[in-house]
Formats: C-alpha cells, structure tokens, sequence
C-alpha cells in the first residue's frame, strides 16, 4: 500500500513540474513571439512535423554545444565523474573488459593478501615481518610468476631483515622482476613545506640484484568525494640530496609485459626529466614534457586538468573475496605457514601482488566499484594501462557526426509519433540505441555527451506536449460553452 502512495505522489510531483516549466515555456515563448512578430507568424505556417522537428533539433544542438564550451567546467566534471563511475560499476568483471581484441592473453592476477586472518595468525605486528615478506617473495619467483609487486614500504630496518636481503642481494635475471615500492615523506616542517622527498629506505645501502626497480605508489582522488580515480604515471623526488625518477608501479609493469627488451631504454628516457637539482624539481614536474615510446605504445608525461581523461583508472576488478579466472586471492600465511611447500598454479604466469587488506593496515580507499585496499588500486591501474593505455577520447569529427545523428533520428522520431505515450515509447527505443554507444564510449567521458542532450530534448518534448494538451482543452472547453 506504501508503494501505491508514494507513485501516486511522485506522479503529482512529476506532473506538477511539468506544468511549472510548461508556463515558463509559455511565457518565454510569449516574450519571444511579441518581439519576433514576423518570424513567429511564418513559424506557425510551417507544417506542425517540421515545427517539432525543427525545436527538438536546436534543443539538443544547443545542450551539446554548451556542453562543449563548458567541458572542463566543476559541474561537467563532476558529472563526466558520475557517468564513467556509473559504466564501470555496470561493466565490472565482465568477459570484454578483460582483454581487447589486440591483446593475445588476457592479464591474470594473484593477491597474496596480508588480511585480517593472516595478521592475526602472525601475531598483530606493529611492522609487516621481513622473513615472512621474504617467504612470499621467494614462493612467487621460484614459482614462476609473470612479475611481482611489493606494495609494502621498506622504509626502517626490523629485527629480522637478514633473509629478506640476503634473497634482494642475490635477486638476478633468474627470477621475474620485482617491483619495490618508495614512498614519499609528507610535508612538514623537515621538509620545508615540500612534497618531493622520498622517504629512504635501509635497503639503499646495499647493491641490490639487477633484476629490482624503484616505483612509486601516487595516485590522485577527486577533491569533491575523495574517490580515486587518477594515476600519476611519472613523479620526480628528492633522495639524499639529488634528483630521482620515480615511475608509477603500473607503468614499469607495463613496458616489462609489452616490451622488455625496452625496459633499459624506457628507464633513460625517464631520466632525461631530471633537473639539475632538487631546487628546480617542483618546476620541472609542472612543466613535464614528452612521450614514452614502447612497443606499439605511446605514453604522454605532460598532464594537467584539461587532459584529465587520459589520467583516468578504468577499474575492472573490484575487491572481491571470490576468486575468477582473472583474479586469484590466497591469505599470505596460507602461503607462509604451510607444513608443505604449496603448488606453483597460485603464481605461475601471473601477476603477483603482495600486499595487505587488514583494518590496521589504513590502506583502504574509496573507489569508483567502492571501497578496496591499495594493492587492488595497483591491480587495476596495471589492467587499466595495459588494455587500454592513456584515455585518448576519439576524434572531435566523429564524436559530432555520431552525437548530430542521434539528435536528428530522435528530433524526427520524437516529431514523428507526438502523442505523449509515443514520446515515452520513442525514448526508450532512442536509450536502447544509445547503451551500446554508451559500453564503447564510456572509457572517454563521453557517455555524458551523448546522453544530456537526448535528455534535454525528452523533457523539451514533455513541456511542448503538455502545453499541446493545455491549447487543446481549452479549445474544448471553449466549444462546450458554445
């Protein structure tokens, strides 16, 4: 009975708004035919299919051009945001979201996870212990797999770091590369206010194997809801006294996947940003330029707000604590306190990710597929550039010709059957025309751009079709009286 009330409501609200817009339609038109004398008499000559084609046609040119002009505005934004958000959510561990048709395999995952379970069974350490880092890092490069990545910072030395460096010294082209992970020191007064310097880690006194590389964890939330939602693919830090690169996690894996024997030349090119010192890294990281070349790929070090779609995360993986093809989640003391040394199928040929999901860990984040812990972010950012690379939205000539084409089809169609049941009806068939546009185009930012238009000129149409009625039974009643 709830449900019965609160639609009837909802429908005298709906009809009520209508009706507010269909007298402001009025009196503007009114205003506008009092100035327009002329014009508006021809206008009303015009067959009545060419006077709404015509209306509905401006309508939607007018949404989609102001949409244009007001594209890097907060609002666009914020709404470009919300759609991308919303096809991610939709297109999920789908079976095309994991690998294109270029791409011979698809990328498969491993999660050797440092949970809640494993956290406890390990005794709740104020610090991830070493030896049992070393143990998963051991089990993953034995067993085969593709490439690893530690996202846990070896910042001070602990009580137990002799296996672990002892496997890092000797760690060579014999085992799959290891992604280490730097961070940065927040700004503070020992920093002089600056974001820029690397936290060092007891490891930078050792010579380490050959096959090991620095990356950088950054990744950048949307100011508005705190939402990650940007990668920082090449960052610039300070590091006892001189300037050093610092690439993403997600890039370096990527030129490894793609072309590893570019993996020396990449690393150059990046160390051509350097200043001369660390004074000048603030300015150069601002005034970044240049591209990545690698196997078929180009990669842009320049990003700013305009670009801010080719910085964009498309988040395919959510967390999940269920396994698929693509993604495998093991407890790491599952690994660390087996009797028995467990099968190679948990990490062969596959990205492994160590990483931890405990409550204390703090390494939880909100994403646009909700709430997971930073290796996941990791995860998707290495898919995400792998598959799809840096967002580039498609040429400007074919967004128009597609969107100026939906906006024709619906002005005639909306023209065509008039009647206010036929607009419902015509909408839905014009929405089910613009879903597979929206799958294909979503990754750009471009589903907004498509769908506020025809959505204006659906409530355009409401408005007319209302006033329509309104001339209609007054005509009625004015015959009735006579």
């Amino acid at each position: 009975m709830k449900w019965l009330i609160k639609l009837a409501m909802l429908r005298h609200s709906f009809v009520l708004m209508i009706g507010g817009f269909a007298r402001l339609f009025r009196a503007t038109s009114g205003w506008i035919a009092d100035r327009f004398h002329p014009v508006h008499i021809r206008w009303q000559q015009l067959p009545k299919f060419r006077r709404h084609f015509i209306s509905n046609f401006i309508v939607g040119v007018a949404i989609a051009v102001g949409l244009h002009v007001a594209h890097h505005t907060h609002w666009i934004s914020q709404a470009e945001n919300w759609a991308m958000d919303s096809m991610m959510f939709i297109n999920q561990n789908t079976p095309r979201m994991m690998q294109v048709s270029n791409k011979s395999e698809p990328l498969e995952f491993t999660f050797l996870d440092i949970d809640e379970d494993t956290y406890r069974t390990w005794g709740e350490p104020f610090h991830i212990p070493r030896d049992k880092l070393e143990h998963l890092i051991s089990y993953a490069a034995k067993g085969g797999a593709q490439a690893i990545v530690l996202d846990v910072e070896l910042a001070k030395t602990s009580d137990n770091d002799t296996a672990l460096l002892k496997l890092l010294k000797e760690y060579d082209e014999r085992y799959p590369p290891l992604f280490l992970l730097r961070g940065f020191y927040p700004e503070s007064k020992f920093t002089d206010q600056k974001d820029y310097y690397f936290r060092p880690s007891f490891l930078d006194s050792h010579e380490l194997g050959k096959n090991i590389h620095w990356v950088q964890p950054l990744f950048r939330a949307s100011a508005s809801d705190q939402v990650v939602r940007y990668w920082h693919l090449v960052a610039i830090g300070c590091l006892d006294g001189l300037p050093a690169i610092a690439p993403a996690f997600q890039l370096l894996v990527d030129v490894y996947l793609s072309a590893p024997e570019e993996f020396k030349q990449v690393i150059a090119q990046l160390e051509k940003q350097l200043p001369d010192s660390c004074d000048a890294i603030e300015e150069t990281e601002q005034h970044l330029k240049g591209e990545l070349y690698y196997a078929d790929k180009r990669i842009k070090l320049d990003a700013n707000e305009h670009q801010r779609i080719g910085e964009r995360i498309i988040y395919t993986l959510p967390w999940q604590k269920t396994t698929t093809d693509e993604f495998w989640r093991r407890s790491a003391y599952k690994i660390t306190e087996a009797t028995r040394i467990p099968s190679n199928d948990l990490v062969q040929n596959r990205i492994v990710i160590i990483g931890a999901s405990y409550n204390d860990s703090r390494d939880w984040y909100q994403t646009p597929l909700g709430e997971m812990p930073g290796a996941m972010i990791i995860l998707n950012a290495i898919k995400s550039l792998h598959l799809y690379g840096q967002i580039s939205p498609p040429h400007s000539v074919i967004k128009w010709v597609l969107e100026l084409g939906l906006i024709i089809l619906m002005s005639w169609a909306f023209a065509r059957y008039n009647s206010m049941k036929g607009t419902l009806v015509t909408g839905t068939v014009i929405i089910i025309i613009l879903l597979p546009l929206s799958f294909y185009f979503f990754k750009y930012g471009l589903w907004i751009d498509f769908a506020v238009p025809l959505l204006g000129m659906q409530f355009h149409q409401f408005i007319a079709q209302y006033e329509e009625n309104i001339v209609i039974r007054n005509r009625l009643d004015n015959s009735e009286k006579h």
